[in-house]
């Protein structure tokens, strides 16, 4: 009897446990968390192929507006080394002239392309000693002419490849310092000859088989050679270098002086006619 009256009060205290602690899991529960599994569709998480297609076209319009601004920036800087380059050179000229009583160097052939590469007057022998390297002669004999790529002073990063033995990516200016003998009694300018130094053009971007340039009527040949956004960076016998666009200065049309651009020394009557 109080066996039967104990078992009666266990039974109602598990089911007053039971109500008020309802199982965590039971058989109904699982299969109905497993149908609810079984109805999701599967891969509901993914791009659909319009999604995909805008954002491919985002893409695209980022790098197109993007890409400009690159290649501008790497332009930009090809240029300022360009003309890091030239001021390089530039004060190679003044240092040889004060080296040799004012003189400057010879600008080397004229209209013709340059061929003749062994005379020690040339500006591209006789400058390389004043800057410690080695003369043009020098690397012809080595076979190491500094060509379009090389990370040189004499190579404009701009400058392309031109077919030929000799290569040039600068060029003096092929009215000072010219060789014909009856210019200047047949002497090099000297740097009190040539006026304000600040206008007088000595080195320029050249196009490759030329040792020297000048503005001309013919569209390739010895022109300057405008490989910077149309302009062509000048460097002036001060020392500064300046960008001109092409057509500024003559280029396939034939010289242009301008009050801030000499080419031509006081009383020098040389024409590369043009």
């Amino acid at each position: 009897m109080i066996q039967c009256e104990y078992n009666r009060q266990l039974l109602a205290k598990n089911s007053l446990l039971d109500s008020l602690y309802p199982p965590l899991y039971n058989d109904s529960h699982v299969n109905g968390s497993l149908d609810a599994a079984r109805q999701r569709p599967i891969g509901c998480s993914g791009f659909t192929l319009v999604e995909l297609m805008v954002v491919l076209g985002i893409i695209a319009v980022l790098i197109g507006l993007l890409l400009p601004a690159v290649i501008s920036a790497r332009s930009s800087a090809a240029q300022a080394q360009c003309a890091s380059n030239l001021r390089q050179w530039a004060n190679a000229f003044n240092l040889y002239a004060v080296e040799n009583n004012g003189f400057l160097p010879r600008r080397g052939q004229g209209v013709g392309a340059t061929t003749i590469v062994n005379r020690p007057a040339d500006w591209f022998n006789a400058l390389p000693p004043v800057l410690k390297m080695r003369q043009y002669i020098d690397m012809v004999t080595a076979d190491a002419i500094p060509k379009a790529g090389d990370s040189s002073l004499w190579i404009c990063p701009s400058a392309s490849t031109f077919p030929g033995t000799y290569y040039w990516s600068y060029g003096m200016n092929m009215g000072l310092s010219v060789w014909e003998t009856n210019q200047n009694d047949g002497n090099p300018d000297k740097v009190s000859g040539v006026g304000d130094a600040a206008i007088m053009v000595v080195l320029t971007d050249a196009p490759g088989n030329y040792c020297s340039v000048f503005p001309s009527m013919y569209a390739d040949g010895y022109n300057p050679v405008p490989r910077h956004k149309k302009s062509v960076n000048i460097c002036f016998l001060d020392g500064h270098v300046s960008a001109f666009l092409g057509s500024y200065i003559g280029v396939g049309t034939g010289m242009i002086e301008h009050p801030d651009i000499r080419w031509h020394p006081p009383g020098n009557t040389w024409n590369s006619a043009q």
